[in-house]
């Protein structure tokens, strides 16, 4: 475990040097940065991380970068925001429906009898992210081969498209900036009273576990994350902003393993041969609901930044939304970016189910 994360933090930390040190570090960002470096790791050497190492990355770590980047926000200023949000989410997850159901149709031939598992799947992870993933894959049980594949291609292609929308939202990230005024805007760079934003984050995640903890006795299905952003969003409102003034800084910081080790998990030949059925189902359900959302933002008059952000609530989830808006420089779509990624978590067990249902053979 400890060589898995070392490694992890190497690749993170060139990531974020390369972002620093050099002119194209800078327009791809370090999110970018150490996703790729990730893939190439993995797929060049074929080492992957450990699960405990990756678990504890997944899991605490980027449990607190929520916790410091959501401290940062201050609730009485994203409404607005927030509202322009919902209706390209609420697209992007009937898109993804749509092309579940159109996919799986199209590719019986191809994908047999695992047909109604993808589809499952699939519809979960890309309305809501890894964590109904393994909601409908614990519901549905299917064999541990196609279970490898199919989470191989949902990284590959989750990469891929987080990759394009950080690309299409830098291409309009100076105007974005540009229409946030100075003293809206939260602090990119902020590094000063890092230790405070340490105290604050960890404080609250341990409370935030503890009263997990007990609502889970009388809710057992109660989301952990439901209940560590809801705490957070109250503390963040209470007096001493000035004491979280090095939460954003820090939280960004620290959420950008989240990202290495996405990288590292996800094996490009695994996918070749047999599976590749599988990662060309995965991809066609996320191209068709991107296209959907981009044809109808130009329709609707939406946004680049707050399409590609609800998009990415509905095929990543909140931290992924939450790390997109925050690289494309759009940092006052940080919570309404969790806010609509939990609003996936609600909704996307239900919807793999449902489709699992529907493309059963």
């Amino acid at each position: 475990m400890l060589l898995s994360l070392l490694l992890i933090l190497v690749i993170t930390a060139l990531g974020w040097w390369i972002a620093q040190a050099t002119a194209a570090g800078r327009q791809l960002g370090t999110t970018m940065l150490v996703l790729l470096l990730g893939l190439l790791v993995s797929n060049i050497s074929g080492v992957q991380p450990e699960p405990a190492a990756a678990a504890w990355v997944n899991g605490p770590l980027t449990s607190l970068a929520i916790v410091l980047l959501l401290l940062a926000v201050d609730l009485r200023r994203l409404w607005p925001e927030a509202r322009r949000l919902l209706l390209p989410f609420l697209l992007a997850v009937l898109s993804t429906l749509g092309a579940v159901l159109l996919g799986g149709w199209l590719l019986q031939p191809l994908l047999g009898s695992g047909r109604g598992v993808l589809a499952g799947v699939f519809t979960a992870t890309f309305t809501g992210g890894s964590l109904n993933f393994v909601s409908v894959a614990r519901a549905l049980q299917p064999p541990e081969s196609l279970l490898a594949v199919a989470t191989t291609a949902d990284y590959v292609v989750f990469a891929a498209w987080f990759a394009v929308s950080l690309w299409l939202g830098r291409q309009r990230g100076a105007r974005a900036v540009a229409a946030v005024a100075p003293s809206q805007a939260l602090p990119m760079e902020a590094v000063d009273g890092w230790w405070q934003g340490l105290v604050w984050g960890s404080a609250l995640l341990l409370l935030a576990n503890g009263l997990t903890g007990v609502l889970q006795r009388l809710w057992p299905a109660l989301p952990a994350i439901l209940v560590l952003t809801t705490l957070t969003l109250l503390a963040a409102q209470l007096p001493g902003a000035s004491s979280r003034r090095g939460c954003y800084g820090l939280g960004l910081l620290l959420i950008q393993p989240f990202f290495t080790v996405m990288g590292l998990s996800s094996s490009v030949a695994g996918l070749l041969g047999e599976g590749l059925p599988v990662l060309f189902y995965a991809a066609l359900i996320v191209t068709l609901q991107a296209l959907a959302v981009l044809v109808l933002r130009r329709w609707r008059g939406w946004g680049m930044a707050e399409t590609l952000v609800a998009s990415q609530a509905s095929i990543g989830g909140p931290s992924t939304a939450l790390a997109l808006a925050t690289a494309i420089g759009r940092a006052e779509l940080a919570l309404p970016a969790v806010a609509i990624g939990l609003l996936g978590y609600l909704v996307g067990t239900y919807l793999g189910l449902l489709a699992a249902w529907l493309l059963a053979t």
